[in-house]
């Protein structure tokens, strides 16, 4: 926890900084000698006077559209942020169990038993217990290629009971092992980009391309995950080129070190990942997205155990696609389709494990407050169950204020598995649960 505060710290003085030097541009129009009303610059002279072109003339705007501006370096440098507080809780009762042990690292912590708790909720398997689920800080500067070469960045930490999923514990390096009891510390991005034309590239820490739902708790509707979204990893390093030409196509390629790892790539990982995304028509976008990793061999280092082969990753060939389609159906209704297809090779034995899953979304929107959520997923396979496993969650979404928003939801979740069940500490198929939780955003 006290390097997340340290993190935080950095990123408000930076800010501030930022903004001081942000302001020391001069952004009045310059016609010749002259300076008009305050806006962007124009450098190139023009024929009328300056009392003839003003910001909302026709001449300026045309200017505005096809000359080169003068930005300030640290233009656009954008400090954000949100605290997600809430509680999740199921129709069972079952009690959290904590167990303590060593990690990968060799230091003893608590760990839950993922069948505690809520079962194999990843976000929401604390039960009963009121948690800040997220306290997100970060700064950025998105790279804008349209006027030339431009740079950008990220810096963000993430500080809650599940910011382990979005720690480097593919390779335990970096962040991975920032514990405090049952909350974790977690460094999700931090890169470096550079853009020119409609080309851009990430170098460093970044999120994944995979996927439709999101770890970030604003950029999602619901308060818990689908079981295909634990198929894909959180983050990659390596560099992400990205070639968009137009408002219809996106590409984008990337050499990675494996999934949720750290830019040390301890193990001698090789990964790559590729998508396409397409806009159909004006109302369906179509995208695709692959990832294959060539994981090296070894245990995690400092684990008192040399047989720890980090969750079964090890000497292994790992192949990812997911398939999405987001269809505005009206401009209240919107329909969202994700299929995710995962195949693990272990290279020793060329065994192969497959896992695999579709999942549903409808929301309406009654208007800018008040929005409702139905998400329908089957899946197989996954969380080491040999099984089909679904789950039917319906979500409210209400915003009090623009920066504020309540999210109730209740879920049901179902396995076919008679033997190896996921609720209730191992007693039961099946479980009602559901939760509330509000978000903050600044």
């Amino acid at each position: 926890m006290k390097k997340f505060f340290i993190f935080s710290l950095s990123l408000v003085l930076f800010s501030y900084l930022g903004d001081i030097f942000a302001h020391t541009e001069n952004n009045s129009i310059y016609l010749g000698q002259e300076v008009c009303a305050p806006c962007e610059p124009v450098e190139e002279q023009i024929e009328k006077p300056c009392d003839a072109v003003t910001c909302d003339s026709e001449d300026f705007h045309f200017f505005k559209r096809n000359k080169y501006h003068r930005r300030s370096l640290l233009d656009n440098i954008e400090v954000f942020g949100w605290i997600q507080a809430g509680v999740y809780t199921n129709s069972r009762g079952n009690t959290i169990t904590r167990t303590k042990g060593p990690n990968y690292k060799g230091r003893t912590v608590t760990q839950l038993d993922p069948t505690s708790g809520n079962g194999d909720l990843l976000s929401t398997v604390h039960s009963t217990d009121f948690l800040v689920n997220q306290i997100w800080l970060g700064v950025k500067k998105d790279a804008d290629g349209t006027h030339g070469l431009d740079w950008g960045f990220a810096a963000e930490g993430y500080f809650g009971p599940e910011a382990w999923f979005a720690q480097s514990w593919g390779d335990a390096k970096f962040d991975y092992g920032w514990q405090d009891g049952d909350y974790y510390t977690a460094i999700p991005q931090l890169y470096a980009q550079l853009a020119y034309g409609d080309l851009s590239v990430k170098l460093g820490k970044f999120e994944t391309i995979l996927g439709f739902e999101a770890l970030r708790a604003p950029d999602f509707f619901f308060f818990s995950h689908s079981y295909i979204f634990l198929l894909e990893p959180y983050s990659h390093s390596g560099a992400f080129f990205q070639y968009t030409p137009g408002d219809k196509w996106s590409l984008g390629v990337g050499y990675t070190t494996g999934t949720d790892t750290s830019i040390e790539n301890a193990y001698d990982d090789h990964g790559f990942i590729g998508t396409i995304s397409y806009q159909l028509t004006n109302k369906l976008n179509l995208s695709y997205a692959v990832m294959y990793n060539h994981n090296g061999y070894g245990a995690y280092p400092d684990s008192g155990d040399t047989d720890w082969d980090r969750y079964g990753l090890s000497g292994t060939n790992v192949y990812l696609h997911t398939v999405t389609a987001n269809y505005s159906i009206s401009n209240k209704w919107n329909y969202s389709f994700q299929w995710n297809y995962n195949d693990i090779k272990n290279r020793e034995d060329n065994n192969h494990i497959f896992s695999y899953g579709i999942a549903n979304y409808l929301t309406y929107q009654f208007n800018d407050r008040w929005g409702i959520g139905f998400r329908a997923e089957w899946a197989k396979n996954i969380l080491g169950y040999e099984t089909d496993i679904s789950e039917y969650t319906l979500g409210v979404n209400w915003k009090p204020y623009s920066n504020i928003s309540i999210r109730p939801e209740i879920r049901y979740d179902y396995s076919a598995n008679k033997v190896e069940k996921p609720f209730n500490n191992g007693l039961n198929r099946d479980q009602f649960s559901g939760g509330i939780t509000g978000i903050v955003s600044f």
